[in-house]
């Protein structure tokens, strides 16, 4: 019979990883979600993060990791922002309020941030209950006017592209060319495609070129084909004790899982 108190909790900066620490992180994520990541994963997206470090919280009982839970530093236009993702607890673990605990220690460590996340639909009633809110909605739309794209999609500016996409060890992105403007693309099944946001035709060279693709773009308004299409994006938000002066945009392609 496990007891919640003989759960320790540990939340550090990324950087203060140490090599057992990221092996123990990667192991437990991996075993979770039957995956395969490797350490390079690990340092692309949590040590060398154009932004700084991230926080990330590990549950342990009898000395062995049975949580995880990553505040990965994402910001927004130069706002220091968290996305809480990359959260795994071990079955035999759960129902012991692991998630909770981990969420409000790195809650407390990341006090001064903006917070944002798109949690799955299992994740999300959790976060609701701890404070976060619906920030909007994004619905999934066919491109039917290609000329209209310009205005529609967020620019991706050049560090965080080479960063986040052309660095990735797991990512694989395309690009299509639409009136001198690239655009970055997910590849959903063979031709269907979601555009992600524009960005610098000079880093073309770094992406597949998608032929003939179709193309879908999230947008913020629902149209009359969202009364079919069901796939919807959601972004939740709190303001961790942080003093805006506008309200903070979440663009798509922050999301962590593409």
């Amino acid at each position: 019979m496990i007891k919640k108190e003989e759960i320790v909790y540990r939340c550090k900066l990324s950087s203060e990883f140490s090599s057992s620490d990221k092996d123990s992180f990667i192991e437990l994520f991996n075993r979770v979600f039957n995956l395969n990541y490797t350490r390079d994963w690990f340092d692309w997206k949590y040590v060398k993060n154009i932004y700084g470090d991230s926080y990330i919280v590990m549950a342990y009982h009898k000395d062995k990791a049975v949580g995880i839970r990553a505040f990965w530093r994402n910001d927004i236009d130069g706002i220091k922002c968290f996305q809480p993702c990359d959260t795994a607890v071990l079955a035999e673990y759960r129902g012991l309020g692991i998630f909770t605990k981990m969420s409000l220690l790195a809650l407390e460590n990341t006090k001064g941030a903006f917070i944002y996340n798109f949690p799955n639909e299992n994740s999300r009633p959790g976060n609701l209950k701890l404070g976060w809110k619906i920030d909007k909605h994004f619905y999934l739309q066919p491109v039917i006017n290609k000329k209209k794209l310009r205005d529609e999609c967020g620019y991706i500016q050049d560090d965080y592209l080479n960063w986040r996409f052309i660095q990735s060890p797991i990512g694989d992105y395309s690009y299509y060319e639409i009136d001198g403007e690239s655009y970055l693309l997910y590849k959903r099944t063979e031709k269907i495609y979601y555009v992600l946001g524009r960005f610098n035709s000079s880093f073309n060279n770094k992406f597949t070129k998608a032929d003939f693709p179709l193309l879908f773009k999230y947008s913020a308004n629902k149209g009359f084909i969202n009364n079919f299409l069901k796939n919807k994006a959601t972004a939740l938000s709190l303001n961790n004790e942080v003093k805006l002066s506008q309200r903070v945009d979440i663009p798509i392609f922050k999301a962590d899982y593409f």
